[in-house]
This record gives C-alpha cells, structure tokens and sequence, in this order.
C-alpha cells in the first residue's frame, strides 16, 4: 500500500528546513540551483501507478511537483537513442546516434568498411565523431556552469570540443548509493547540473516482463536511491530542482511472436549485415536487389518493412547515412529474428523489449519534476522527448541550442 502522497511531501518540505526556519530560495541568496536530470532506463509511464510496489519518494516527487500523463519517445524506442534525444533535443536521424548498433560508411576504413558503434565498443562510445548536436553539459559548460555526469550515454565523448567537467565511465556494477553519493559531492562542490543513471528497472523488464514482480523490486531500488538523494540535499541544505526521465516503456514478448528472416531472404547472398531485434535493419549485400528484398519483408505477417527514404514522415527516422538501407518495423511484441537463433534458442524472446513504434502505449516513459523552477501538483499532457532539452535549459537559465523540440511546452512545467 502507499503511503498518502501529502504526508510524504509534508515530511519532505520541513526536511528541507535548517533549524526550524525556512531555506532561502536560490534566487534570492544569489546562488545558482542545482539541477539534477535522473534516467531510470525502461520505466513504463503506468510504473508509477502500480499497486506492487511501494514508492514513497517517486510518490513525494509527484505530490510537491509536475508529472506528466506520459513521455513519447522517439524512434527508435531504444536506450541510446533517446537517452541522447532527451538532452539535445534533436531527433535520432538529426544527431546520429539511429540506435544502438550504427554503421556509418563515411567512418569507414581504407578497404571500404564501415566503422561500427556499438554499446560495448569503448573505441566507438568514446569517439566524439559519432554524437551529433549539443548536449546540455556542452551547453551548461559553455555558459560558465560546472557539470557532472553519472554514466549518461554521450557524456564519456567529448562533444564540440567540451567534456562534462566530472563523469565517469559506465559501470553496472556501481552500487546505486555510491553513484548518488557521486553526484551530491559534485553538486556539494558547486556544479550547477548532474545527471545520474539506473538500469536495473529496465534488466529486470527485459528478463521477467514489465508486470513482473522482480521488475516492481527494481522501482523500489530506485526509490531507495532518490531517497538517499533527498535526505543528502537535505543534509547540505540545497534546494534543488530534480528531473526524472525514462528514455522507453517495455512491451511482454514471447517466444511464438517471431518473424524469421530468413524465411524470405538469403542472408548469405543478400545482405551484408543485419540488425536483429524489435527495430531491425539490413545493410544489403553489393548487388542485391533493396527494393525486391523491402517487398518481401512487407509481405510476411506482423512487420512492415521500407526503404530507409520511404519509411513514414511520423518516425521522423529519414535523412541520415546511419540508417539502414531497409528499416524493419516489427509489430507491438514481435521480434525480427533468424531461422538459425530460433534453433538454437526455441524459448526466445521471453520477458520484454522496447523499440517498437514509438506511437504505442507500451513504449513511452515518464516525466516528473520537481523544485524551485518547476510548477507544484501538477499533471499536463503527455510531452515528447525532443522537448526535454529546452526544459532543462530554461531551468538553468541558459541559452538553448537549435532543437526540434516545443519551446512552449516548458511553459507548461515550469513555473
């Protein structure tokens, strides 16, 4: 059972007071607010109405601030993708990180090879080449504000020349306490923006299913983890504002829902190199024929298929050399696989998945608020990812890069 959301806050608010009397605002002390964007990877936008798990903090955060019904992701709905779409503002076609796995044939070698991103490539992750547009750490950190970042996607590059003045390579095995105590000694120490990043709600979503009980213990760590954040600005008397943000919802699979390749191509002949899963592409062999291949793919049952110039103005997913000549849009719990993975793994898919058409339900994640800048027991409309960047700049109080985001919809969360 919860506990009522206005107690919480209650306990909270007088928390945040030094010896019985009120904090001064920021403003008025003269000191800049911290400001805190926080990613909790996988987090379905119903999580934080589920009745299994207990979530005082998340349940605090939404009572002293603004929640947003849902936060539309863009395509593809996959984990860096939106993580670098929510602090740039730009779609993934426009900043080039098109999804977790990327070729670039421009970036290739002497003998014509492509050169490959990918999560566990270091070399790549780390390559300033592949991010386009500006991070707000970059803006941040160009306007005079000192940044920390927890192992957010992008930030172990160093983008146009700027690198977050703290941040740390990504590490699974960094306890949750260890990366909040992270990000308080660098607000402590006087930066003005920290991000900080937890996976374990979306490892429990794709194991077990976004319903799963393991998955609502996962929302729980979290939620001992904002805790600690709380009772650790407290303790510093920082009044900040806190950004909570989830880069895809998740989707229950199973192992009948499969499309199997290689049941209408020759992946010997015909393609060079195939990206596997729930947003699925083929980089087609020398010589073969992209638009009969696209045809036979659209044919089968439960996926659409394109060429990458074709594919729907909607996904706003043209445009950029790191498509895939094919785009494979599998529907709702589907997955694009091969006749050889289902041999092999006859219990696969199970559990869940994102990167699904970034319209359904099943895909968009969670926005919340709160702090000084933001509006108080507010609920709005559901907003896009694209939008976030320009909420986080006008937070801090810096001027915003070009972005495909709506400026009006900060109007809508701040005060």
């Amino acid at each position: 059972m919860r506990t009522p959301s206005f107690l919480l806050v209650v306990l909270l608010l007088a928390g945040c007071a030094s010896g019985g009397a009120p904090q001064m605002a920021p403003e008025a002390s003269g000191e800049r607010t911290p400001l805190i964007l926080i990613s909790v990877d996988g987090m379905r936008h119903d999580y934080l109405d589920r009745e299994d798990a207990s979530t005082p903090t998340f349940d605090a955060l939404v009572a002293s601030g603004v929640r947003a019904e849902r936060l539309i992701p863009s395509y593809p709905t996959k984990t860096f993708p939106n993580h670098y779409t929510l602090v740039t503002g730009l779609h993934p076609a426009e900043h080039g990180i098109v999804g977790n796995t990327i070729l670039d044939p421009d970036m290739g070698d002497s003998r014509g090879d492509s050169a490959r991103f990918s999560l566990g490539n270091r070399e790549a992750v780390t390559d300033g080449r592949w991010w386009g547009g500006e991070p707000i750490w970059v803006t941040a950190e160009n306007a005079g504000i000192r940044t920390g970042t927890v192992s957010w996607p992008g930030s172990e590059a160093e983008i146009m020349g700027v690198r977050p003045t703290n941040w740390m390579v990504y590490d699974g095995d960094l306890s949750y306490d260890a990366r909040v105590d992270s990000a308080l000694g660098w607000v402590g120490a006087g930066a003005g923006f920290v991000t900080l990043y937890f996976e374990g709600v979306d490892t429990q979503g794709h194991r077990n299913g976004p319903l799963a009980p393991e998955t609502a213990r996962a929302l729980e760590d979290v939620d001992a983890a904002l805790a600690r954040l709380v009772a650790g600005l407290r303790q510093r008397q920082i009044d900040a504002d806190i950004v909570i943000v989830s880069d895809h919802g998740m989707a229950d699979m199973a192992p009948e829902r499969r499309v199997v390749l290689d049941d209408v191509i020759d992946l010997e002949t015909e393609t060079a190199y195939v990206i596997w899963g729930e947003a699925a592409g083929i980089w087609p062999a020398l010589g073969a024929d992209v638009d009969d291949m696209v045809a036979r793919i659209d044919a089968m049952d439960h996926v659409s298929a394109w060429h990458r110039d074709d594919v729907p103005e909607r996904y706003r997913f043209r445009g950029s050399r790191r498509i895939p000549p094919i785009v494979i849009d599998p529907e709702e719990g589907w997955t694009v696989t091969s006749r050889d993975y289902v041999e092999r793994y006859p219990d696969r898919p199970n559990g869940g998945a994102h990167g699904f058409d970034n319209a359904l339900l099943s895909m968009h994640g969670v926005f919340l608020a709160s702090g000084p800048h933001f509006r108080a027991g507010t609920m709005t409309a559901p907003l896009a990812s694209v939008d976030v960047y320009d909420i986080l700049a006008r937070a801090l109080g810096v001027t915003p890069a070009a972005n495909s985001g709506d400026p009006a919809v900060a109007d809508r969360v701040l005060r």
